[in-house]
């Protein structure tokens, strides 16, 4: 049952909303009638409450500090303020603070009964998003990491730090090595014996090894796909001895393990001194796991072996690629070159083989081609062009030759980006305008709502609307009502009530007073004036 708390120093104005809601069919009930904001301050630090709903003008702490201190000890709790008609531009701005709505007097019970229904909708709905976000602990450490070995950069860190302390993560050591088990054929193993038993199995394995893992400072595991995954945390003064354990823990699990099934092999990535990278490490077992097709024989393959020193083919970092997507974004032609260039002479120096020069190249255009693709850009004569360079790889000789041709894609990208920006926006206006113009009857009608069916975001699709219009979707929403309302007014004898409801308003009263805030002439006025002429 919700807890709901009312607030106003005029006795009479509670008693009315205490009398006149159904508070039993809301499944609520009132545990307090305040006559002073400190009254109920006071109550919640110590009690449980849902819903507040309080006056803007009480003495000593008016509704609007009684909202911003109440959020503050409980930031779910829904808050209604009432406000009079010349507070009510006061009201509006403490939604900002966080309250719920506000409603005006006289009060409408009909109406004011709907958002308290609609303030217990929300309530429920945040319990259980609440408990799923609990629930899914473990799934947001997986997240957590995974964004940190496949597309790490100092900006993944920085929006996943608020999170490390709720996920309970010590990240807090000197030194980091990712360890990564691949099993042989799991694909065809899994079909062969049954995804409960091969999944039954990998659990095993990783229960064997985490229990192997006891002498570690801190072990996180994930599972990705049908690899297993081990983040492996120390404080250690040397990092070669750390290195050293790591292989004698592997080898004694690979020695005593013994899978019916399954045949593990293990790639261990180079000892890294920050968490943030870990990608580095990653990229390295998996690189260090590409060997075992010249030992087939082994199970246990190190990236420093595997080379003679640390290594990442890719070690330039994803903030780098996106940098230039963004140039792309930007048409920033001049910045676009330097990017390129500093790029071509970076590859130039680290790399005197031209088949992993390539292989780079090969990387960013993937990163291109794939945010195209997502922003719903036609990418097929850019992927040919792609393929091209591919079949004809032979013909280029300097990685000038590499550099040139980039630079004619990263003009065409340039050029479909611009086009498909300026469409998409036209199509977008043009596709809310008549969601509104068919819509704006219904008066629960929000920019939510709106932003749906455009399927973005409300703050981008309001900013959109405006540039195009030069008039907000709110301002929009509400100037389709009043011209609907005046056809209404001049050409049919409806009730201002009937009116109201088929302009989109929640009530007669509000229909009123924005029919005469926006024309200056009340709606009676504006029949009176004009339905003779």
């Amino acid at each position: 049952m919700k807890k709901v708390v009312l607030a106003d120093d005029n006795y009479i104005v509670s008693e009315g909303i205490k009398l006149n809601i159904d508070w039993n069919e809301l499944n609520a009930e009132i545990v307090l009638i305040a006559k002073s904001g400190q009254e109920v301050l006071n109550y919640i630090i110590d009690n449980h409450v849902d819903l507040i709903i309080t006056d803007i003008e009480m003495p000593n702490l008016n509704g609007i500090s009684l909202s911003r201190e109440a959020i503050k000890i409980n930031p779910y709790i829904k808050i209604i303020l009432i406000s009079a008609y010349d507070k009510f531009e006061y009201a509006k701005q403490a939604v900002s603070i966080g309250v719920y709505d506000y409603i005006e007097k006289p009060i409408d019970y009909d109406f004011l009964y709907k958002k308290i229904k609609s303030s217990f909708e929300i309530i429920d709905r945040e319990q259980r998003n609440l408990s799923i976000v609990k629930e899914s602990r473990q799934l947001m450490i997986t997240k957590f990491f995974q964004e940190l070995l496949y597309f790490s950069t100092d900006k993944t860190l920085g929006y996943f730090d608020k999170y490390i302390s709720y996920l309970e993560l010590d990240i807090s050591y000197s030194h980091f090595n990712i360890i990564k088990m691949e099993i042989e054929s799991s694909s065809m193993l899994e079909e062969n014996n049954g995804v409960l038993t091969f999944q039954t199995e990998i659990l095993n394995i990783s229960d064997v090894f985490l229990s192997k893992c006891k002498i570690f400072d801190n072990v996180y595991y994930i599972q990705d796909l049908n690899n297993l995954i081990f983040i492996i945390a120390q404080n250690s003064k040397t990092p070669a001895h750390f290195q050293y354990v790591i292989h004698n823990v592997i080898s004694s699990f690979i020695d005593n393990y013994k899978s019916p099934i399954l045949n593990i092999n293990v790639g261990i990535g180079t000892i890294v001194d920050s968490i943030s990278k870990l990608h580095v490490s990653y990229e390295n077992a998996c690189h260090a796991l590409k060997y075992r097709f010249f030992y087939p024989n082994q199970s246990i393959f190190d990236a420093v072996e595997a080379t003679g020193k640390e290594f990442s083919l890719l070690s330039t970092s994803d903030s780098d690629d996106d940098e230039l997507i963004g140039l792309l974004c930007k048409k920033d032609n001049s910045s676009i070159e330097e990017w390129l260039k500093n790029f071509f002479d970076d590859l130039s120096t680290k790399y005197k083989n031209k088949n992993i020069m390539f292989i780079r190249i090969y990387s960013l255009l993937g990163k291109i081609l794939r945010f195209l693709y997502e922003i719903n850009i036609d990418t097929k004569d850019l992927e040919e062009r792609v393929i091209s360079v591919y079949s004809r790889f032979d013909t280029f000789h300097t990685y000038e030759q590499f550099l040139l041709w980039m630079r004619e894609l990263c003009n065409l990208v340039c050029d479909k980006l611009n086009f498909s920006l300026k469409s998409y926006h036209e199509h977008t206006y043009e596709l809310v305008d008549n969601y509104i113009k068919n819509n704006f009857e219904d008066n629960t009608l929000s920019l939510n709502d709106i932003a749906k069916y455009a399927n973005m975001s409300p703050s981008y699709l309001s900013a959109l609307y405006k540039k195009n219009n030069n008039q907000s979707i709110s301002d929009t929403i509400t100037s389709y009502r009043i011209d609907a309302a005046k056809e209404y007014l001049i050409k049919t004898n409806l009730s201002l009530k009937e009116i109201s409801i088929k302009c989109g308003y929640a009530n007669q009263y509000y229909f009123s007073t924005s029919f005469k805030k926006q024309l200056g002439i009340s709606p009676s006025g504006y029949r009176e004036k004009y339905s003779s002429l």
